[in-house]
């Protein structure tokens, strides 16, 4: 007999049988059933129910992947839910992307309204007092005029869309001595151009607060049907467009003639 390896020897019992040792199975990464997965799964639904932006847009680009490549193996109950998945999703990254640009709109263009409404209603108190005053009627059509357009001037301060540009009223004159001076400021351009957000704010008064107030917070329109993530809209464009039939060495007739007109590859000088 010949000599036994050292795994034999170890492997075998003093009777001479062999242990046999169950050998452990590799588990599949990818397995749906996986603990390690299934637990990763749960921790990205919960990100994504705590509103993680980060997690979400994944989630809306994993979807839109899925869509777009097995659109036609999937069955149309579960294709029905994660369209409405996705436009929850979307719903909820526009709303994060208006509360930003909200409160950025807001702090950029607080003092500047913060003044124009102080001086637009100073400048209303100043043409009340004279309209109480004067009792001759031309005098007074012209004072209920001039406050009409400095009450709007208040409300248009008031009630301008937090999430647009604001369009100052009182431009700063050039003139120091009459930029210190608040009054002539408002007065000054009491007669001049207005923006368009002022008509819309002027016609709104006439329905009340609740439309000014709708005015103030309406956000940007958005189109939650085209594709979030740029390679997805860049890809889906493409596809749309038709493409022109490739010959050999994977070339169009179009670049095959020219190439051949020019001469191929070599350039002239």
């Amino acid at each position: 007999m010949g000599k036994r390896s050292y795994e034999e020897a170890e492997g075998s019992t003093a009777d001479g049988q062999e242990q046999h040792q169950p050998q452990k199975r590799n588990r599949n990464p990818h397995n749906r059933f996986n603990p390690k997965n299934i637990a990763k799964r749960q921790k990205t639904t919960q990100k994504i129910n705590d509103g993680n932006l980060s997690q979400i847009k994944k989630r809306v680009r994993a979807i839109e992947r899925l869509l777009e490549h097995k659109n036609e193996k999937l069955p149309a109950n579960v294709r029905n839910d994660l369209e409405r998945e996705l436009q929850a999703h979307k719903q909820r990254i526009a709303d994060e992307s208006d509360r930003k640009l909200r409160s950025k709109m807001i702090s950029k263009y607080h003092m500047v309204r913060f003044f124009e409404r102080k001086k637009a209603m100073r400048l209303a108190k100043q043409l009340m007092k004279q309209l109480d005053e004067t009792k001759d009627e031309a005098e007074i059509a012209r004072l209920k005029a001039d406050l009409h357009i400095a009450e709007v001037d208040l409300d248009y301060a008031l009630y301008h869309p937090h999430m647009e540009t604001y369009i100052s009223l009182y431009p700063k004159p050039k003139d120091e001595a009459a930029e210190k001076d608040e009054k002539s400021s408002a007065a000054h351009h009491l007669h001049s151009s207005r923006p368009p957000m002022w008509t819309t704010i002027e016609k709104a008064r006439q329905e009340g607060k609740s439309a000014l107030e709708k005015i103030r917070d309406r956000r940007p329109e958005r189109d939650f049907s085209k594709p979030t993530s740029k390679k997805t809209a860049k890809k889906s464009s493409s596809q749309s467009e038709e493409r022109p039939a490739k010959g050999k060495y994977g070339k169009t007739e179009e670049e095959s003639a020219s190439e051949s007109d020019d001469g191929g590859f070599f350039e002239e000088d």
